[in-house]
């Protein structure tokens, strides 16, 4: 079924030339390359109830890979910062710019809430909000991988902006299986992003354009999976995954793994196959751009 629905997009797929990629020793992905970490969530900042970001505040994560800001125009925005010294990249936003003043405070209540300027829990005024009133004990915190929690001995919320490893690697157990919208990965010279809006957008950190996309927007909650068959398929939300958005066409290649390289290339290689042995057969083409 999987392989039907894909299918139909190996055309497109087929489109996406490759190119020359970059020089490595290891014959395979190193392993920290295709597993997530066993603790995803080590040294969160932390930040309690009653305490407030006001225009220009912010929240630095202690891998110093993202901060939580509270900007002037009133929009709280979580950051990727970029370790080439570039632009920071926007990886999630409570969307309420154009209300400048406005601050973030984490109530009593456990709720998380935007205010406008002069706005409050008792005057009113709130723009955006995590919806966890009512819960207990409510804890904001930035976890390395620039995730934001807000964590309560009930309905807790989340950025659920999740780290991925540079490479999807089907045969390894701690590999993910499924990348979710929101999540991102990096490489020295790129982050490749799953948008909320369903597309797949590759940004060069030097100056933060969008250098490759999916053209898959209009999904919103997409969700990402390296198969064993060797297909990389983009699937609309659902319980059982079957409506493929978007597919490399490699399904032919059981056993094959996706790399986003230092160089700036995502690319798939055949089992076996690697950036100094060759074996690619799929690329964004995004060689050295």
């Amino acid at each position: 079924m999987i392989r039907t629905a894909a299918a139909g997009l190996l055309a497109a797929a087929a489109m996406v030339g490759l190119v020359p990629t970059a020089q490595a020793a290891d014959p395979v992905p190193p392993t920290p390359k295709c597993t997530l970490p066993t603790d995803p969530y080590p040294g969160a900042v932390e930040f309690y109830q009653g305490r407030e970001l006001r225009s220009g505040d912010s929240l630095v994560g202690k891998d110093n890979e993202s901060s939580l800001v509270m900007e002037a125009d009133g929009n709280l925005v979580l950051y990727l910062l970029n370790s080439t010294g570039g632009p920071k990249h926007v990886i999630w936003s409570s969307g309420t710019s154009g209300h400048p003043g406005a601050y973030a405070v984490l109530q009593r209540d456990s709720n998380f809430v935007v205010y406008q300027a002069g706005g409050s829990a008792e005057t009113g005024g709130a723009l955006w909000s995590s919806n966890t009133w009512g819960q207990n004990g409510a804890v904001l915190r930035l976890y390395p991988g620039a995730v934001v929690h807000v964590d309560t001995w009930g309905q807790g919320w989340s950025t659920s902006t999740f780290e991925m490893p540079s490479a999807f690697c089907p045969d390894i157990p701690s590999s993910p299986g499924l990348i979710t919208s929101g999540s991102w990965a990096q490489s020295a010279s790129v982050w490749l992003v799953i948008q909320r809006d369903g597309n797949i957008v590759m940004y060069r950190k030097r100056d933060d354009k969008a250098i490759w996309s999916s053209g898959t927007w209009g999904h919103d909650g997409a969700m990402l999976r390296m198969q064993e068959d060797g297909n990389l398929v983009l699937y609309k939300p659902a319980a059982h995954l079957t409506d493929a958005i978007w597919a490399t066409g490699t399904s032919w290649s059981p056993g094959a793994y996706a790399l986003l390289q230092d160089d700036g290339n995502f690319v798939i290689y055949k089992r076996g196959g690697s950036p100094s042995t060759g074996g690619a057969i799929w690329s964004t083409g995004t060689f050295g751009q």
